[in-house]
This record gives C-alpha cells, structure tokens and sequence, in this order.
C-alpha cells in the first residue's frame, strides 16, 4: 500500500512538472509571436498572401470552426487587405479532405479561382509553415486563425522564416471552437521542440510559386 501511495506521488509530480513545462512553453510562444498580433480594429499592413490552415471538415463541408477562418479570410480578400489565398490543411487520406472543402467554399463566395492555392500536406502548423516558405515561395502573409491558435501559428511561421502577422477569425460574439485552447501549451510545447529540432514537414516537393498560377497545387478542376 505504501508503495503505491509514493507510485501515486510519483505519476503526480511527473503530471505536474509535464503541466508546467507546457505552460512555460505557451508562454514562449505568446511572447514571441505578441508583436504581430494584430488587435482588433488594427490597421492591417499589405501582404500578398493569407494562410489559411485547416481544421476538421465534415464531408465537403467546413466545420465550424473552419468557416471561422474562411470567412475572415474571405473578408480580407474583398477588401484589398490580401490578393492570394493559401489553404492548408489534411489530405492525406483518399475520403477526407480539408482544402477542396476550403477552396469550394470561396469560391462559391466568390473568390477567384486563379488566386486560391491548395497545400495538401498540411498536417499541422508546422508543415503548413514550412511548406508556405519552401514549397509556395511565401515571403510575407497575414495568417488566419482563432486568436487561441494564432499565437502558435504566428510563432512557428516566424520560425519557418516568414514575414507574418496573425488577424484572429473570432466573430464578435466569440469563436466556437475556443474550447481547443486547453491543448494549447501542449501544442505549444510541441511547437518549440520542432523549432528547436528544425524538423522537416512530412512531405516538402517541388515549388508552386504564391506569385503564379495555382494550377499544380490542384487535384480537381
């Protein structure tokens, strides 16, 4: 009995030091990334592109939380803020796909067709940034996200050697996927191991210039 009470001490501290390693490393990331997040109601400087990354899909359709950040990247394309849309998210298996979601999404809100490129391998934040500098020739870029994401995305973007600042998707009334930000330090403990690590994405493959047609980013008409 003794025994298992100090096993239970042992798994508890280890729990509790796990915890606050996380934390720590949220706090890395938030004070890393604050400079670039944009308030809202900021004046937003120029930038070529939008990141958008994925999140989950149902069928053809955008999640919630998804259409959060469609619709704000949406909004900037509209007004001027942005001229090309890159959409990044999960399609590594044959029946889900979050990018044609995404791109079928603005383009029945009206966006052009000719100014939305597909990453399909971005599988998290990391390879999403990554595959924007190396694979799209990203230099600068607005990314969209939840406020509880963009500091993390901003973060890693900034690390993957982009000129970024990050515009929160939070409706007025909040997002309704904020729930998610209790994963956050873990995720963002991950994020500065990968740094750190200068992991590669999973996949990388050959270059599909932001500044020209996005036709090789394409899997359908």
């Amino acid at each position: 009995m003794e025994r298992a009470a100090r096993a239970a001490k042992l798994v508890l501290y280890l729990v509790a030091l796990c915890v606050a390693f996380a934390v720590d490393m949220q706090d890395k990331v938030l004070n890393g990334s604050r400079p670039r997040l944009l308030a809202a109601g900021t004046a937003l400087p120029s930038r070529y592109t939008a990141i958008v990354p994925g999140c989950r899909v149902n069928g053809d359709d955008p999640s919630a939380c998804l259409e959060e950040r469609l619709q704000k990247a949406l909004e900037l394309y509209r007004n001027g803020h942005v001229q090309r849309l890159l959409l990044s998210g999960d399609h590594g298996a044959t029946g889900y796909d979050e990018v044609n979601a995404m791109r079928t999404w603005l383009l029945d809100h009206g966006v052009a067709a000719d100014h939305v490129f597909l990453d399909h391998a971005g599988f998290d934040t990391w390879d999403t940034m990554v595959r924007a500098r190396e694979v799209f020739r990203v230099d600068g870029a607005v990314v969209v996200t939840q406020a509880f994401h963009l500091p993390r995305a901003v973060f890693l973007a900034r690390k993957a050697g982009l000129d970024v600042v990050g515009v929160a998707a939070d409706p007025p009334g909040g997002s309704c996927c904020a729930g998610s930000a209790v994963r956050e330090p873990f995720a963002c403990a991950k994020a500065v191991y990968n740094t750190l690590l200068g992991a590669s994405p999973r996949f990388l493959g050959p270059a599909i210039p932001i500044t020209g047609s996005p036709a090789a980013s394409l899997d359908r008409p």
